[in-house]
């Protein structure tokens, strides 16, 4: 009885796995349902605001931000609109794909970007994309305020913001280059190329003494110090795995960076993920040193060539934990290769333990595909923007932003409450 009973646990157990799920809450961005992709622009703010740049491709992006407080999602605007480009029938303004900065006026600072480059076939001639725009948006006025236009002809794809300098820093797509926009002295800047078009750099850092950091070809690090404006070429490489042919990925996906990296102010080091099988490791400025943690993948996952491409959804807690959000299939929005639940996958710290927390879903069941954004707020809470679940409605139009693998999805906030 005791073989039987045990053998049946053990058949159980992967089926418990499988089916195990945690919930989280949704908010949706009322009246912006055709929004359809979203990328790294999340930030929590010291007020409890939560900022995001909504994607439309081929049309308007949108800054929206949620109130904590009064539970309620607020519009700013339309990205073209802000940057007053209505008018000129050119590429429009559709996202804010990169990182947002909480400066210490409390404005939010940002760079825009672009959605569809029509195959490059119109880069850089008149009805193209006329460029970036650096911004910043005040709280306080509820206003947004157009620095210009940044960076002629290309998007800001990569980005952060440092109150240290007043600098927002970015790299550009297509051609890769680093440029910042100084506030006080309202100066633009392009260092040149630094990334292949193709492996662009997703995250930039930013230690306490405001140095820049990122990758390039191999693994490599390099830095940005701003008290002597150079780049410089750093010895240290991200743990990576080789580049071959991945099942299910576009092989023109840069497998060779690290995707997103946070600042811990506690151990002053970064932690981050790699791009081609989500291995953890943490980074130290001070001593050089990359140290290989383990990997954030979804169990069974771990050693297979088709692992999902990382997602920019990490985010350090409050609790001491590494909050990272994981595809369960190549995600990508509408350009994603298939169907599946996406997990929340934590780190400690303190125990070295990681855990998977299950399928992300809603409230009422539905699932969430995937994100491409975390943050922690002041409260604690966990916050991240991806693709959830739209269920069909007989006599009702579908409020969506595309289909992943047949199903309706829409983008939402969502948030994790750690216990």
């Amino acid at each position: 009885m005791k073989r039987s009973y045990l053998l049946l646990l053990l058949f159980l157990a992967p089926l418990y796995c499988a089916e195990r799920s945690v919930r989280v809450e949704e908010r949706v961005f009322p009246g912006l349902h055709q929004m359809d992709g979203h990328w790294a622009a999340l930030l929590a703010a010291s007020d409890g605001k939560v900022y995001s740049g909504l994607a439309y491709h081929g049309g308007d992006g949108h800054l929206v931000y949620y109130d904590s407080k009064t539970d309620r999602v607020v519009d700013v605007g339309n990205l073209t609109e802000l940057s007053g480009e209505s008018q000129l029938r050119r590429g429009p303004q559709s996202k804010i794909h990169a990182k947002f900065g909480e400066g210490t006026d409390g404005r939010i600072y940002f760079g825009t970007h672009a959605g569809w480059w029509w195959d490059y076939a119109r880069y850089a001639t008149k009805e193209g994309y006329p460029g970036a725009h650096w911004m910043a948006f005040d709280p306080k006025t509820g206003r947004v305020e157009d620095f210009g236009l940044g960076v002629p002809n290309q998007g800001v794809n990569t980005g952060a913001y440092d109150p240290l300098f007043n600098r927002i820093y970015g790299l550009t797509h297509p051609q890769g280059h680093f440029v910042y926009y100084d506030v006080a002295t309202r100066k633009a800047v392009n260092k040149g190329r630094i990334n292949n078009w193709e492996s662009i750099c997703r995250t930039l850092g930013i230690d306490d003494e405001g140095k820049v950091y990122g990758t390039f070809g191999e693994g490599q690090i390099f830095q940005y110090d701003p008290r002597t404006d150079l780049i410089a070429d750093l010895a240290a490489r991200v743990p990576i795995r080789p580049k071959g042919i991945s099942l299910g990925r576009d092989y023109n996906k840069s497998e060779t960076a690290w995707r997103t990296v946070v600042w811990d102010a506690k151990t002053r080091q970064f932690y981050g993920v790699d791009e081609s099988a989500t291995i953890l490791f943490s980074y130290s400025p001070r001593t050089g040193e990359v140290r290989r943690m383990g990997q954030l993948a979804i169990p069974g996952f771990e050693d297979r060539r088709d692992i999902p491409y990382a997602t920019l959804t990490l985010t350090l807690g409050r609790d001491r934990k590494l909050y990272y959000g994981a595809s369960g299939r190549e995600f990508d929005y509408g350009g994603s290769s298939g169907l599946a639940t996406a997990h929340l996958i934590t780190y400690d710290l303190d125990s070295g333990k990681t855990e998977d927390l299950g399928g992300m879903v809603l409230s009422d069941g539905r699932r969430v595909f995937g994100t491409n954004a975390a943050d922690t707020g002041p409260d604690g809470a966990i916050y991240m923007v991806g693709a959830v679940e739209v269920r069909e409605q007989a006599g009702k139009p579908v409020e969506a932003g595309g289909k992943i693998g047949g199903a309706w999805y829409r983008l939402a906030l969502l948030i994790y409450r750690p216990r």
